[in-house]
């Protein structure tokens, strides 16, 4: 007999997003790595954002979103935020839960000025160059033709 081709979700789900992600992901290790740089950065992060009025949405999850951009050449910011609306892995990389809004794509904008004035993603890829792998990558080499 063949089956039907129909789906009934369930009305309450218990799971988390981390339940979804592979344990031999790649990104659990760089996720780990990310967040122990951008919990060094809570210092200059208060130091940018104004103590009182309305909550912003957290420079560490503008970041990491930024990160997935790089790491999956994702070409713009709406569809970065796209990904981040039905792609389970991005949200639970950036910390999103499950049932979370995503914001709009002009708040990368709005906040690229604030980071970059602040000098936060030099910040965040100096505390990167403390990881043991990312050492190698951040040690400077001579080059034999131009000797820096």
């Amino acid at each position: 007999m063949r089956g039907a081709d129909a789906m009934q979700e369930s009305l309450f789900m218990v799971a988390k997003l981390e339940d979804f992600v592979p344990e031999d992901h790649p990104l659990r290790t760089v996720r780990q790595l990310v967040n122990a740089a951008l919990v060094k950065m809570n210092g200059p992060f208060n130091e940018i954002y104004a103590p009182g009025g309305r909550d912003s949405i957290a420079p560490e999850k503008l970041i990491r979103a930024l990160l997935l951009q790089v790491f999956y050449s994702v070409r713009s910011e709406r569809q970065l935020c796209e990904q981040l609306r039905y792609n389970l892995l991005f949200r639970w990389f950036v910390g999103l839960a499950i049932d979370d809004p995503v914001w709009d794509h002009s708040t990368f904008s709005k906040n690229r000025d604030r980071l970059l004035a602040h000098q936060v993603v030099e910040g965040f890829f100096a505390e990167g160059c403390d990881w043991p792998a990312g050492r190698a990558c951040c040690r400077r080499s001579t080059s034999p033709s131009t000797g820096r």
